[in-house]
């Protein structure tokens, strides 16, 4: 039995603080890594069925945000597609919710990040491989992506100003 998803941004507080981190103020992006890692592993109930469908994924994404003041940014964030079919009023049509749950890390600037907002990518693209060692694959392609880019490894081995777990609808 998986955790409910709506209980999903608890769960990740909980392997946050696990890794000896506060959720709101966390000083160890690699240790938040490992936490969000972690959190990709436990299994989440309520989402759409079947094994094809795009129900939970995750990435990874940077950048320069205007709800972020334009600081450096860096976000871990899985994405569930909710099955709500008992509340949805169609009879002839029907779509799950997305939301996204959220660790976003905001850094102060500094001249080595400079060029952050102008890398030819911005994030690593969403992942939906089942858990288990395709999921684990993909996670460990995330993290290459990062380390490709001298700027991510940078912003990689920085200290954040600020950050937060949030969940918010996607759609």
């Amino acid at each position: 039995m998986g955790i409910a998803w709506r209980d999903s941004p608890e769960e990740l507080v909980v392997l946050l603080r696990r890794h000896g981190l506060t959720p709101d103020q966390v000083d160890n992006v690699e240790a938040a890594w490992k936490a969000f890692r972690e959190f990709l592993t436990r299994p989440v109930d309520g989402l759409e069925p079947g094994p094809d469908s795009d129900a939970d994924g995750f990435i990874v994404q940077w950048g320069r945000y205007s709800w972020h003041d334009q600081l450096p940014s860096l976000s871990f964030t899985r994405q569930l597609a909710v099955d709500v079919r008992e509340a949805w009023t169609e009879t002839d049509w029907y779509q799950p919710e997305y939301w996204q749950v959220s660790l976003d890390l905001v850094f102060p600037d500094a001249p080595v990040l400079a060029d952050l907002d102008r890398l030819n990518v911005q994030n690593t693209g969403f992942d939906f491989s089942p858990p288990g060692p395709e999921r684990d694959r993909a996670i460990g392609e995330a993290a290459w992506e990062v380390q490709h880019y001298p700027t991510l490894q940078a912003l990689w081995a920085s200290t954040p100003l600020r950050s937060a777990v949030t969940l918010c609808r996607a759609d």
